[in-house]
């Protein structure tokens, strides 16, 4: 999945009609460095959860720059991104490592993030703005959209909008950066969840319930379900580390 973190801090009076245009714009220079920053996380992304890249494998630069023959600057921007999402460490003054899996960490994360989630779905079912609801529900219909499309790039992306809309309808800044520093950790173990048989389908059946609900304003039943929602894709990672090829455990619970 080509999601960067940066989807988490998308201005609040995003004009979605106005991004779409501008995607349709001839690229930059600067659009162009960010999707070769994008192509190269993924790959990195999908090689960790694969086990191809296993816990302290070390990461060249230099080598990875030549692997997708891109300059080095789109390499460390994504080293970046992924050091962010605690998928990789670089101690001080040493090469970039994967980082080792704490599984008990991951889930206190999960269970921390469906409850905050769960209680920005019931202020947001309660606080929520009329053009707030007319900009989640555009995102809804673009997920729709994508996933119709195949496009599981496209389909990752507005799932993170969705959640980053909901967010902000709680009009709470604490709640918002709290959950927002979490899910940015959590982030990449979302999307591989997306990977998963059945799983864009049932995400945006959730999603759809979910705008329905908080449009209604019924912030208890928002609650339930976006707990719900949240818990399952904690419940696929496990299912993955269960079946991992190979060892992914912290050293601590090897």
């Amino acid at each position: 999945m080509l999601v960067a973190s940066t989807e988490f801090s998308k201005p609040s009076n995003e004009n979605l009609v106005a991004d779409g245009r501008a995607r349709s714009r001839t690229k930059t220079p600067e659009v162009k460095k960010r999707t070769q920053c994008d192509i190269v996380r993924s790959a990195l992304e999908q090689d960790i959860f694969g086990g191809q890249l296993p816990p302290g494998a070390a990461l060249d630069e230099e080598m990875i720059a030549r692997r997708f023959s891109v300059s080095r600057t789109p390499v460390r921007e994504a080293m970046l991104q992924l050091i962010e999402a605690g998928l990789v460490e670089k101690p001080s003054r040493q090469r970039a490592v994967v980082a080792p899996l704490d599984v008990r960490r991951l889930i206190q994360m999960f269970e921390t993030l469906s409850e905050l989630e769960a209680v920005c779905a019931r202020f947001a079912a309660r606080r929520i703005t009329p053009q707030e609801k007319e900009s989640l529900s555009a995102i809804q219909q673009a997920s729709d959209a994508a996933l119709l499309a195949g496009d599981e790039d496209e389909f990752g992306r507005q799932g993170i909008r969705f959640h980053v809309a909901v967010w902000r309808a709680t009009h709470n800044d604490v709640l918002f950066e709290t959950t927002r520093n979490i899910a940015i950790r959590l982030n990449p173990y979302r999307m591989f969840q997306l990977r998963s048989k059945g799983r864009p389908e049932a995400n945006n059946e959730d999603h759809k319930a979910l705008l329905a609900l908080i449009l209604a304003s019924k912030a208890e039943e928002a609650y339930v379900l976006m707990r719900g929602h949240v818990t399952v894709q904690g419940d696929v990672l496990a299912e993955y580390i269960s079946c991992a090829p190979r060892p992914v455990f912290h050293n601590d619970y090897a």
